[in-house]
């Protein structure tokens, strides 16, 4: 088997290619292998202003079937991360939201991906170069996405998830930093269509940092951009311990701390492993860290250290012989998506309570956090040819991740609601009633009782007439149709009026979830201007004439 390492390098003027970090057989013959947002367009790197690290291929290794052999190995993750328990105690699975893979490509008939590709994107010359056709002929980026997503006959971490391919690697592994930086331009041009909120690369240099300083470059730039619109970018750590010394350190791009990065774990007994970097494991074990993960605590660097580590080895999902083949791989390539697949379902539940999506900091946290299951020695039990840090690293469980969430979301007691005023002004020569304002996400009514036109706040509204500010203004002798008029802004607000004799209603609502409700009313035109949201309108015993609700900007 054809194990030794790839260093590419650059030529006068060209971009530095790259691979990504898994080797695998197919057919029995050994072969290397390998998210408000706006639009942001960066400048090309010029070599004036930037050079790129010499970028390679770790060391791994794996396999491909043409059928369903070793699918034991899904529930051997399942059980040392509980993925399954948190899945069913916290009722998450991805659902609604999008993964996109940096990768070699998807087999997008596969099985386990029917009905979840929602676009696929490709920036190397295979497949006749076309942009819409990320197929891959490798085999990597397909098993990468079955770990994270896989939905048929293997089951991934976040099942419900949805998955864009961005083949930025060629099927013979390798690719160009271009192609890693527009892949990451795509995402965050599209982020928002696709509801895209992790990005997972397994991928990287054959390098060994501590430190992230990489002024210019334009994909960790990339990188930034992203996690500052809470979008994860989760980056395998690399495979090259035993080659650099048992020397603490990871790869690029997952040295920047702007990653989530993730060493490798195996997940089970699977007895002695020779990998052609030399790394030798002579026994293995479930929660043992893999002689070839690199790792970096945070006693030697607190900013860029390891961010966890999850089952890399040896993980099994979908193969692109065809569509119901499966493959099985060692590395930090396999550790990455375990990872991502969490992250997403931490992303499902969070905005499930919140209405938000929580911050990668707070992903990592939750990753992170300290159970006796969660904190692993490096040295105790592992017995292998690497010299071990002798340090604890965090390693992740899906049921304490997702509790962690709980936690922080049962003890956060959200601020007072700051008491916003709606102006009203009542022209009495017109019969128009004109209300301006913030409803603060609470309910406004206005509402008629034989002469008496009364406006009335929900809690955390004001009302201020006549210079003066209450719960509720009266306004006094009103007769025959009205006008009312309405500037309303904020979010998920509830406008109700009772009993009103309308000539125009016209009502223009801000970016939320708005609700008017009309009770008893006879409105002759009805305008109502909805923002960003889901608004909806109820007519409870109300004549419209005419309708011409929520136009949307």
């Amino acid at each position: 088997m054809r194990l030794g390492n790839w260093s590419l390098t650059k030529s006068a003027g060209a971009l530095l290619s790259l691979s990504a970090l898994a080797w695998g057989v197919v057919a029995g013959e050994a072969h290397a292998q390998k998210s408000s947002f706006p639009n942001v367009t960066l400048p090309a790197p010029t070599k004036a202003t930037y050079t790129y690290p010499t970028l390679s291929k770790p060391k791994s290794k794996g396999q491909q079937f043409a059928t369903s052999r070793i699918r034991t190995q899904d529930a051997e993750t399942d059980n040392l991360i509980r993925v399954v328990p948190a899945r069913t105690q916290f009722s998450v699975d991805g659902t609604g939201l999008t993964v996109a893979v940096l990768d070699t490509g998807l087999r997008t008939t596969h099985v386990d991906f029917a009905g979840k590709v929602v676009a696929q994107v490709n920036f190397t010359n295979d497949n006749g170069a076309n942009p819409n056709d990320a197929t891959d002929g490798d085999g990597h980026g397909t098993n990468v996405a079955g770990i994270i997503v896989g939905r048929g006959i293997h089951t991934g971490i976040a099942p419900g998830a949805n998955v864009i391919p961005i083949k930025v690697l060629s099927n013979n592994g390798s690719g160009s930093s271009a192609s890693i930086d527009s892949g990451l331009q795509w995402v965050i041009t599209n982020r928002v269509a696709f509801n895209i909120t992790a990005v997972n690369m397994s991928l990287g240099a054959d390098s060994n940092l501590i430190t992230d300083n990489f002024a210019g470059d334009p994909i960790i730039q990339k990188i930034q951009l992203l996690r500052a619109a809470n979008v994860a970018v989760v980056v395998s750590a690399g495979n090259s311990f035993f080659d650099f010394g048992s020397q603490q350190g990871m790869s690029y791009p997952a040295i920047a701390r702007e990653t989530i990065s993730v060493g490798a774990l195996y997940d089970a007994n699977i007895g002695p492993i020779f990998y052609g970097s030399g790394a030798i494991a002579i026994s293995t074990g479930p929660g043992r860290f893999t002689p070839f993960s690199q790792r970096l605590h945070p006693s030697l660097a607190p900013i860029t250290r390891t961010d966890i580590f999850t089952p890399g080895a040896e993980l099994t999902a979908a193969g692109i012989a065809n569509d119901t083949a499966e493959s099985s791989f060692h590395g930090t390539s396999q550790a990455a998506p375990v990872a991502c697949g969490l992250c997403l379902l931490a992303q499902e539940y969070y905005r499930r309570r919140t209405s938000t999506f929580p911050t990668p900091t707070q992903l990592e946290n939750w990753l992170r956090t300290v159970t006796p299951r969660t904190v692993r020695f490096d040295g105790d039990d592992e017995n292998d040819n690497v010299i071990n840090t002798n340090l604890s690293y965090a390693c992740a469980d899906a049921v304490d991740m997702l509790t962690a969430a709980m936690t922080e979301i049962d003890n956060t007691t959200p601020p007072p609601p700051t008491p916003s005023v709606v102006l009203v002004a009542w022209n009495a020569g017109t019969k128009t009633i004109t209300l301006t304002g913030d409803v603060n996400a609470n309910s406004l009514s206005v509402s008629k009782s034989g002469s008496q036109l009364r406006i009335e706040g929900g809690a955390g509204t004001k009302i201020r007439y006549n210079n003066v500010t209450s719960t509720s203004a009266t306004i006094p002798n009103v007769s025959g149709k009205i006008t009312v008029s309405g500037d309303l802004s904020g979010g998920n607000d509830t406008i109700s009026g009772v009993s009103l004799d309308i000539a125009t209603m016209n009502l223009k609502l801000g970016v939320g979830n708005d609700r008017v409700v009309l009770n008893y009313c006879n409105v002759d035109l009805l305008k109502l201007d909805g923002g960003p949201g889901t608004d909806t309108f109820t007519g409870t015993t109300s004549k419209i004439v005419l309708n011409n609700s929520f136009n949307y900007p």
